[in-house]
């Protein structure tokens, strides 16, 4: 039954992304079921379909990292079929932790995090998916939306080092190679 049900989503993120005229990669199966998905740029509420048909196209779970104030109903059966986090971020309760625990808790587990942190321009991003990764022990996939090509890609997936310094310019370079500036 199970694999039935996700041939259903499988079909649906196809129409979708056929549909809106849209394309997508699939994740690297060399990075396991285990790691933080970081995806820029993040301009528009479109990116929570976007993602959930990349989940259904990619036959995964992802867990989107979404604001507690979007869990209401009816929202709130959709965001917990499709394995949505709650972030409380008007509270100091350590979300970094919260999330990383998910890692030893679950066999699969992929936060999806928009570094951007807001749809309007930024000129730092949040490191906070950084220090998810690194307290998980987990690789970070990077994805970018390309509204050009209208395209969802993987750039790529690697494992953290203990300078975030070196990862940052690293993984911003690899967004650069794509002609999208990570820091504006």
């Amino acid at each position: 039954m199970e694999s039935f049900i996700t041939y259903i989503k499988y079909c649906v993120g196809v129409l979708f992304f056929k549909i809106m005229g849209w394309s997508c990669d699939l994740l690297p199966k060399d990075a396991g079921n285990k790691f933080v998905l970081i995806g820029f740029p993040h301009n528009t509420n479109m990116d929570a379909p976007l993602g959930i048909a990349f989940s259904f196209y990619n036959k995964t779970k992802t867990n989107p990292m979404l604001k507690k104030e979007w869990f209401f109903w009816p929202m709130t059966i959709l965001f917990n079929a499709i394995g949505a986090v709650k972030i409380d971020r008007s509270s100091s309760k350590n979300v970094v932790n919260q999330i990383a625990a998910g890692f030893s808790n679950c066999d699969h587990f992929i936060p999806v995090i928009f570094p951007e942190g807001t749809r309007s321009e930024v000129y730092r991003i949040k490191t906070g998916f950084w220090n998810i990764a690194k307290q998980g022990n987990v690789p970070v996939v990077m994805l970018f939306k390309n509204e050009t090509e209208k395209r969802i890609m993987i750039l790529g997936w690697m494992n953290l080092t203990d300078s975030i310094k070196d990862d940052l310019l690293t993984i911003q370079g690899i967004y650069q190679k794509e002609g999208y500036e990570i820091f504006r």
